[in-house]
């Protein structure tokens, strides 16, 4: 049986990966009252989302991710359930095709990652234009995608790092090392 403060530090290290993401989902919200900046920051609690839920999928459960959208519609003025509904769909194909990308090497992983936010931009897009009964601006939601891309090789090696610790710990702890 383990001791309290063993289990305790299992539940902190289980909650590493939602902690990161809503960080940098502030970040993000914090950034879109900078006059211009909104239409290029990078979609930063997309890449941990990825990250984890590619790595380790029980680190990013669906109803973080779901009121992690909730939040981000709220505060940004979308409809409010669009960003959850992308977010969970983003999780979804990750989940799908996570047995064939899993032991891949960083380059297939970055190129998925850029393929699966394309589709969740795009369908944003998409849904955007309908909703507003007008087209929207393309250009921006493309910068906005690319610098999310840009950004993502150097969170993945954070994370590769931070992901090694957390498993090691884990390890550590169940086995009475």
């Amino acid at each position: 049986m383990l001791q309290p403060s063993k289990r305790f530090e299992l539940i902190f290290l289980s909650a590493i990966p939602t902690l990161i993401t809503t960080l940098l989902a502030v970040f993000f919200l914090i950034s879109k009252h900078v006059s211009g900046l909104n239409h290029f920051m990078p979609i930063l609690p997309l890449i941990p989302v990825f990250y984890w839920g590619m790595s380790h999928a029980r680190d990013m459960p669906y109803w973080f991710v779901f009121l992690l959208g909730l939040v981000m519609d709220a505060v940004m003025g979308l409809p409010l359930g669009l960003s959850s509904l992308l977010y969970i769909f983003f999780l979804i194909l990750l989940h799908a095709q996570r047995k064939y990308i899993h032991k891949e090497g960083f380059m297939i992983k970055w190129g998925y990652f850029a393929a699966l936010l394309g589709v969740t931009c795009s369908l944003n897009w998409i849904i955007l234009t309908f909703f507003n009964a007008r087209s929207e601006a393309f250009f921006p939601g493309f910068m906005q995608w690319f610098f999310t891309v840009c950004c993502y090789p150097f969170m993945h090696k954070g994370f590769d790092e931070l992901f090694e610790y957390i498993s090691s710990r884990r390890w550590q702890i169940l086995h009475g090392v």
